[in-house]
């Protein structure tokens, strides 16, 4: 027709729909889903690790550098005593204690983790790792099992200490800092524990195998301090 352009993409839509009445339904109905889920999306609270969680990540972080700082000045200061992780005959003192490392496996490494995962327990802790009332029953399990671990490192330390302050040559000592940021981190976790007295020796003190004994220690416990960080962060995250 004269004095008309040629039609655009709405005429064009237009037309479409007019000949086809059905196709303006199912447009419609597309359109109205499509803002239904966008509404609904927007609706839904982003996820936020816990405060709780974040804590003890700090708490591990903290742990992890005072272990490794320890370990080295008894590297530097102990060279005579082969305190290297070369030299040295590994050992676990957590070994048929505790089990940290299955316990700490993510829930998709873990065998029936959809069972794993809806089990829901009351918590045994009045930490501040956990912010809610309920965990699952793997992060409670490992939880706990990372607590024991602690609380064994713990004590072995202290025993130790007493004994290198016993040294006439006041050759080392236990870090502060690191059985401080133990204790910390315990008490973040706070599970009800038994504690088992250690038993004292009556004997005179070897302070050589002391030493070795010191060396070999915090070689397993930085070891055991890197899976605690990871898991820690892995809760962080997830």
């Amino acid at each position: 027709m004269e004095g008309r352009g040629r039609p655009n993409q709405a005429d064009k839509l237009s037309l479409l729909l007019a000949s086809f009445p059905g196709l303006l339904l199912v447009t419609i109905l597309v359109l109205l889903s499509h803002l239904h889920h966008l509404i609904w999306a927007r609706s839904l609270p982003t996820a936020s690790p816990s405060p709780g969680i974040f804590q003890c990540l700090n708490h591990s972080q903290n742990l992890l550098r005072a272990v490794s700082n320890t370990l080295q000045k008894a590297r530097q200061t102990l060279e005579l005593y082969s305190c290297t992780s070369e030299e040295i005959d590994h050992e676990d003192i957590t070994k048929d204690k505790t089990s940290t490392v299955e316990a700490c496996l993510p829930l998709e490494l873990t065998m029936n983790e959809s069972c794993l995962a809806s089990r829901e327990i009351s918590l045994i802790t009045n930490g501040s790792c956990l912010a809610s009332g309920k965990a699952s029953f793997m992060t409670v399990l490992c939880l706990s099992s990372i607590y024991e671990d602690l609380k064994m490192y713990q004590m072995e330390f202290k025993a130790m200490n007493a004994k290198l302050l016993m040294d006439p040559k006041r050759q080392i000592f236990l870090d502060q800092n690191m059985l401080t940021a133990i204790d910390e981190l315990l008490q973040a976790l706070n599970f009800n524990s038994v504690t088992v007295p250690q038993k004292s020796s009556l004997e005179e003190p070897d302070f050589y195998k002391t030493k070795i004994k010191l060396c070999i220690l915090l070689h397993a416990f930085r070891i055991r301090a890197v899976t605690i960080d990871r898991m820690m962060s892995y809760l962080n995250s997830s």
